[in-house]
């Protein structure tokens, strides 16, 4: 089962990132599959904030247009849903010490955490996901 990175639904979503093909067919493909995949809502969160921030974006996407893509991932009919269960700080305290995770590492140990509780394969593009021991990690990234 497959669980999604924020930085792939910001590709897919923004026609102004760089590769937003790449990420907008991957994703497609993805959705189109009988394949059941993941999503976090701490993600999609994350996604909104990020996609309607007017210091990143000199045009943000509109919110209702950003909860609309996100209601999209949420409601799709093979998707789930994961949240942290009991194994999960555990798993989270293990991985910020085994990489003595400070800042913007932080949060990052929290998601691989959620991945490697439920056994989903964390996709993302972002490198540093590479460093968490056990992960079970596809970097995404366009040729």
């Amino acid at each position: 089962m497959m669980l999604c990175d924020v930085n792939i639904y910001i590709n897919a979503h923004r026609s102004d990132n760089p590769h937003h093909d790449f990420y907008r067919s991957w994703l497609f493909t993805l959705m189109e599959s009988k394949r059941t995949w993941a999503y976090c809502e701490f993600v999609l969160s994350a996604f909104v904030r990020i996609v309607t921030h007017p210091g990143i974006y000199k045009t943000p996407t509109p919110l209702e247009q950003a909860l609309a893509f996100a209601e999209s991932i949420r409601n799709h009919p093979r998707a789930i849903g994961l949240m942290p269960a009991a194994r999960h700080w555990g798993i989270f305290r293990g991985l910020c010490a085994a990489t003595n995770a400070s800042g913007n590492l932080v949060p990052d140990a929290y998601l691989a955490a959620l991945a490697m509780e439920w056994g989903a394969e964390w996709v993302t593009a972002d490198r540093d996901f590479k460093r968490f021991p056990g992960l079970n990690c596809t970097l995404l990234r366009p040729v």
